[in-house]
């Protein structure tokens, strides 16, 4: 397997990972988190302009764990919440594994 590699595979694989977890996000929230492409790294972000119930929330981080990193950030009117799948890490460098439980 040479060439582009990240954690989980290939990079075609990183991107169709990527649009299942976008999918994913769509069909939990109904709106389309944007996928952006990034220096081998694909990004999806998502605003949560409502308040989710508990099994939602639930829900929707157990997809963002599908990622190799994620996160997110608040204000008063929304929540931004990102995954990104893929590339990232400094060359030599461990992967990071994505949390368990």
């Amino acid at each position: 397997m040479g060439g582009q590699q990240g954690w989980h595979g290939d990079r075609e694989r990183d991107r169709e990972r990527a649009l299942r977890i976008a999918d994913a996000l769509h069909k939990l929230t109904g709106r389309r988190p944007l996928v952006e492409h990034n220096g081998g790294a694909t990004k999806v972000s998502l605003k949560v302009v409502e308040r989710p119930d508990r099994t939602q929330t639930l829900a929707v981080l157990r997809v963002l764990r599908h990622g190799d990193r994620f996160g997110h950030a608040r204000t008063a009117r929304w929540e931004h919440v990102w995954v990104e799948v893929g590339a990232r890490r400094a060359s030599g460098s461990a992967p990071v594994s994505p949390p368990t439980g």
